[in-house]
């Protein structure tokens, strides 16, 4: 059985690395970032939806390169629970992403289907579909021009807004010690609008769709210190490849603490702890290697995680996997 359980491992891996490598182009980061991801797997994967055996609520902050004007901040607040047939999950997030004038809501319900492969390894299909209202608040632009007097005909005088519908797919395969997704969490672009594009702003394009692959495993050090290394590639077919690296460090009282790698020479270190087997908390901070060049660009992220028991459910170690 354990030799099956390998060959079933690798052939599924084998798969999803295939599926990435249709790919003709990869990517740079998509607008929405979350430094320490593996906190917030719903946002990544639909089929990450009822996962474990409670319910479990996230909700973060994400405030990109402080001190500079106009920077990404983002924040979510997610759910997910499998339901009293544990083949099925269920999920729901809500997010929120605002860069200078431009905000970005949206709201996403997820289900998710799972085949137990053997007793411990578990294959998951996910789909998710909502809405995402985009906006464009041309009333808080500012100039810097002390004769400006607001009559320029290339600046809307209003803000606009829309509200469209978007879905994505997702697989996910995991075991006590190791998992990975592949997924398309957003097929559809849901461009901003301007004064004239009522109706306009959804379209499907391939090379413009997003795809994330994860993968980690969970290694014992010794019986205290556990330490999960991760890695998190995403793409499309019209960009560079953008990975982030993370490696977490878990002591058996709580504690935990790590260090990451993104594309960019991008550096972040993570802390955390959990309170009890129910609630936790993790901060992390990220900065350039590149500082001459791009100045201080760091960024804080905070998460709270808080586990709700289902019935009979029963767990000593919730992590990521």
């Amino acid at each position: 059985m354990g030799n099956q359980s390998h060959i079933t491992t690798r052939y599924i891996l084998t798969i999803l690395i295939c599926l990435c490598s249709t790919l003709p182009k990869l990517f740079s980061q998509e607008n929405i970032l979350f430094t320490n991801y593996n906190q917030n797997k719903l946002f990544i994967n639909p089929a990450f939806s009822g996962n474990k055996p409670y319910m479990e609520m996230a909700m973060g902050y994400h405030k990109q390169w402080t001190g500079v004007e106009g920077a990404p901040k983002s924040s979510i607040l997610s759910a997910h629970a499998p339901l009293n047939n544990s083949k099925i999950g269920l999920g729901t997030m809500v997010y929120s992403n605002k860069i200078g004038i431009l905000n970005e809501t949206g709201f996403f319900a997820s289900y998710a289907y799972k085949i137990s492969l053997t007793k411990k390894r578990v294959l998951a299909f996910g789909l998710q579909a909502g809405i995402v209202n985009k906006e464009v608040r041309w009333s808080d632009l500012r100039t810097y021009d002390p004769n400006f007097n607001g009559d320029d005909p290339s600046i809307p005088n209003m803000n606009v807004s829309s509200v469209a519908p978007n879905f994505g797919l997702g697989i996910y395969y995991n075991t006590p010690k190791f998992h990975l997704g592949f997924s398309a969490p957003r097929l559809l672009q849901n461009t901003y609008p301007h004064e004239n594009s009522m109706g306009e702003n959804i379209n499907f394009e391939f090379r413009d769709i997003y795809f994330y692959l994860n993968t980690g495993l969970q290694l014992e050090l010794n019986p205290k210190i556990q330490v999960e290394p991760s890695l998190l590639f995403f793409s499309s077919a019209n960009s560079t490849l953008d990975y982030n690296l993370n490696l977490i460090f878990y002591h058996i009282n709580g504690i935990f603490a790590g260090s990451g790698y993104r594309a960019g020479k991008y550096w972040s270190i993570h802390i955390g702890y959990e309170f009890n087997s129910k609630i936790g908390i993790n901060y992390s901070y990220e900065n350039s290697l590149d500082k001459l060049k791009r100045g201080d660009h760091s960024s804080h992220e905070f998460f709270i995680n808080y586990k709700i028991s289902l019935k009979k459910s029963s767990y000593t170690s919730p992590r990521f996997f």
